[in-house]
């Protein structure tokens, strides 16, 4: 005897204009939830109730990585510019500094050379053990010997 296999047909769940505005605003947009509901008139307890639908993960996922997608465009399209206005500088400019500073940026494939931070250890006090200053009392002395505003 044959096996028959059905495959369910799965239904694409539904969701309202209101609640993919929802959650544009706040995975796209950044804004809070309560502030995206707020502006959509959308409930937060409704929001949170949807947000458990294994649809609604899969969509709010696919929205994250579309972000993350378009940001590395961006990021790719911007560091583009700034390598032309970089070369522009080099072979225009008549600043023999900024040409030299362009061609190290340039062979350096566009890397921002690390900041150097140093501290002065031989101006640090060197301070022992723990000390306390009493506050003046008020109405009395203070260190220097002024009378202190009750």
């Amino acid at each position: 005897m044959s096996k028959i296999i059905t495959l369910a047909h799965q239904r694409p769940a539904r969701m309202s204009k209101k609640f993919r505005e929802v959650l544009r605003l706040h995975e796209i947009e950044g804004m809070s939830v309560t502030d995206a509901c707020a502006k959509v008139g959308y409930s937060r307890a409704a929001y949170y109730k949807a947000c458990k639908n294994s649809a609604v993960k899969d969509l709010i996922r696919d929205l994250r990585r579309e972000l993350v997608e378009s940001a590395d465009a961006k990021k790719a399209f911007l560091k583009f510019k700034a390598l032309e206005v970089a070369f522009e500088l080099m072979t225009t400019s008549k600043n023999e500094a900024i040409r030299a500073r362009m061609v190290e940026f340039l062979a350096a494939d566009a890397k921002v050379s690390p900041v150097s931070v140093h501290v002065d250890a031989s101006r640090v006090e060197q301070v022992v053990g723990y000390s306390y200053k009493r506050p003046p009392a008020l109405g009395g002395p203070d260190d220097d010997g002024e009378a202190v505003p009750t």
